[in-house]
């Protein structure tokens, strides 16, 4: 497959348009990161696989990288929010009820977790992303490596989430509606707009057991102000996680963690993310839900 080249719609001014070259750019950019953490020796996250995932095209992606650092990012250290995200998501799965054991991971790109995981020992673990191009790289990466599965079984799902069909395509690779699933929405609220986002959260009702369970990162509504950011303004964002657009399908929601303000997170140091023009601390939350084990 080809590299991710600096024209990708990720570095463009252009509003974010999840298109395939958007989805496939930000893989390879989210697990180059994780590669960064992994190399440290105080890494908090230990993703293996995220070094050969990216081998072949560390160039350009540091060539992207670099062109992401002169347009006013959020953040002068996105490694460490990278770290702090993965940590979060791993701990939820790893702490879920022990009979969960289908694991939903939606926007996955190359989410290695099916082969680093222990806690996903025993699991079907299905994988949904648009870009096949992102899954046949996986693919070929994990076959040279000879790479393990930790989980019983893995299935990578094509689907445009913005669009109708997921359950169809979740059913027609096994996923059991009747038993307790973990939905994983990482990296992946912020870039669809509120109503595709309901959408996307009444499928994952329906299809969802009692005692299924979610998670999700949600950026504050800064982000999704255009006077700041211009074209560059997310689909989505909101101050208010536990009221907001996931409190839509009734499930009990917590926040695992605020990224908002300045803080220690797994013995690290974090400060919060600014904004490019009026340095304003952006609010972010890490969201955990809860199906109710009845609808009484």
């Amino acid at each position: 497959m080809d590299p991710p080249t600096a024209s990708s719609s990720l570095i463009q001014e252009d509003a974010p348009h999840v298109d395939d070259a958007f989805a496939e750019s930000m893989g390879f950019v989210t697990t180059y990161l994780r590669a960064v953490e992994s190399a440290r020796d105080d890494r908090i996250v230990n993703d293996p696989f995220a070094g050969p995932l990216t081998k072949k095209h560390k160039l350009k992606i540091t060539e992207l990288m670099k062109g992401l650092s002169s347009k006013r990012q959020l953040h002068s250290r996105p490694e460490d929010f990278i770290a702090f995200r993965t940590r979060y998501l791993d701990e939820a799965i790893s702490q879920r009820k022990p009979q969960i054991l289908q694991i939903v991971i939606l926007g996955a790109g190359l989410d290695a977790r099916a082969y680093r995981l222990e806690s996903l020992r025993g699991c079907h673990v299905l994988e949904v992303d648009q870009a096949q191009d992102i899954f046949d790289h996986k693919t070929q990466v994990m076959k040279e490596l000879s790479a393990p599965l930790i989980a019983q079984k893995v299935d990578y799902i094509v689907s445009d989430l913005a669009q109708s069909g997921l359950e169809n395509s979740l059913v027609g690779c096994g996923f059991d509606p009747t038993v307790p699933t973990f939905w994983a929405l990482e990296g992946l609220i912020p870039y669809i707009d509120r109503a595709g986002i309901l959408e996307l959260l009444k499928v994952i009702d329906h299809v969802s057991a009692p005692g299924s369970e979610l998670w999700a990162d949600i950026p504050g509504q800064f982000v999704a102000n255009s006077d700041e950011w211009g074209k560059r303004a997310m689909k989505h964002g909101e101050d208010d996680p536990l009221n907001g657009v996931l409190s839509e399908i009734k499930w009990a929601l917590q926040v695992q963690a605020s990224l908002g303000v300045a803080g220690d997170h797994f013995g690290r140091q974090w400060m919060p993310m600014l904004s490019p023009k009026t340095k304003q601390k952006v609010p972010f939350f890490l969201v955990v839900g809860k199906k109710p084990a009845s609808d009484n």
